[in-house]
């Protein structure tokens, strides 16, 4: 008698789970009907300038890059128009202050700061559109400094088939990789990296 419990039971519950897990209707999820994809652009056009962007992902990703810009004061730099703007994610901050042997961005001179930033502003809007395989030398805030700018064809499948690649104009290290590229502020164009240069 038991064992025949044991076995209704069985049934029971392998009926009620099989009846959950194909039900479309329970708990209010209905059946889809259609199978076609309508794909929605990313939105790359902000309504803010370059600096009101850093200063939205300040608590997100962006907090080195926003400290260091108030601290010497260069948030005009950030609001000028006709700008691209390298703009480094708290990764790549971190990893830059490591690479320079500072211990944070507190033990940073301003000097360091406004060097390092002006590296990251080139003169004119570079729109991956306007890029090609072929690096194309900009002009930055910081005279002794120039960029290259390119694409790199990528071989995974997504909506853009290539990357945006900067490199130290006469560096002999590897480029580097743009992870977000293309966003378009009221000001320019920003590129952000989480590897610096």
């Amino acid at each position: 008698m038991k064992k025949t419990n044991k076995n209704i039971v069985g049934i029971l519950t392998i009926c009620l789970i099989s009846t959950l897990l194909t039900s479309c209707n329970l708990m209010g999820l209905d059946l889809q009907q259609n199978y076609e994809y309508h794909a929605s652009p990313t939105k790359l056009t902000l309504d803010m300038t370059a600096y009101q962007f850093i200063e939205s992902r300040k608590n997100i990703d962006m907090s080195f890059l926003y400290e260091a810009i108030n601290r010497i004061q260069y948030k005009d730099s950030f609001e000028t128009n006709d700008r691209t703007y390298i703009i480094l994610d708290d990764i790549a901050f971190s990893n830059y202050l490591t690479y320079q042997r500072y211990a944070g961005l507190k033990n940073m001179p301003n000097s360091e700061i406004v060097k390092l930033l002006k590296k990251y502003i080139i003169k004119g809007k570079y729109h991956s559109l306007s890029l090609t395989t072929i690096p194309t030398q900009v002009e930055t805030l910081d005279p002794n400094v120039k960029l290259l700018l390119s694409l790199e064809p990528i071989s995974i499948d997504s909506q853009n088939k290539y990357q945006v690649l900067v490199k130290t104009l006469g560096s002999t290290g590897n480029a580097t990789r743009i992870v977000t590229s293309n966003l378009q502020p009221t000001n320019g164009i920003i590129h952000v990296t989480d590897y610096p240069l």
